[in-house]
């Protein structure tokens, strides 16, 4: 059954009733809850992680239980990165980065994949000691092609990543023509 209430109701109900401040936040923020019952509550869940999933997958723990192996959303994967191993949905970036397009979130019936989760693979990017730019500044192709600024290079020419930033795209890896970018499961210290 759906609500067709819409803004206009809700301005028409609040101008004929007073709602105490504890009445609208609890009528604000009761939506939320059972999307933060599905969101990591610790890193141990990321860190449960062995493979990358799709973008907007649910806390590992509950991903496995929710996800059925039925492949709606390597099917609607429009670039071909998900797929399904063992029986779960995964995501490999070796040709091709994810343009967070939602596809494969709106295609996935069970729940494994859930829209209000932020779009991020927890896949970061881990550059080698034989980066070039590390060398000189001649080489620039992961700060200059990541669409989220989270690569940079300080005036040492060391690279570092800003994790808040990334949301684990793999294009970096991409643009990287001499190979010296691996993406890895991010790990929470704290």
């Amino acid at each position: 059954m759906s609500d067709s209430r819409d803004a206009s109701y809700y301005r028409a109900w609040m101008s004929s009733r007073t709602v105490s401040r504890r009445g609208l936040f609890r009528g604000l923020l009761s939506p939320g809850k059972p999307v933060i019952e599905q969101v990591p509550q610790s890193s141990a869940d990321v860190l449960t992680r062995s493979v990358a999933r799709p973008p907007q997958a649910i806390a590992e723990p509950v991903f496995l239980q929710q996800c059925d192996g039925c492949g709606h959303c390597a099917q609607a994967c429009p670039v071909g990165i998900v797929s399904v191993q063992d029986g779960k949905a995964s995501l490999a970036i070796d040709y091709a980065e994810c343009d967070f397009c939602g596809a494969c979130t709106q295609a996935c019936k069970s729940g494994a994949l859930d829209e209000c989760i932020p779009m991020d693979i927890g896949l970061r990017p881990v550059i080698l000691s034989q980066c070039l730019g590390r060398l000189d500044d001649m080489c620039r192709m992961c700060e200059i092609a990541c669409p989220r600024t989270a690569i940079f290079f300080n005036q040492q020419n060391q690279p570092a990543v800003d994790d808040k930033r990334c949301n684990g795209c793999g294009k970096c890896k991409l643009v990287c023509y001499h190979g010296d970018i691996i993406l890895s499961l991010k790990h929470h210290d704290s």
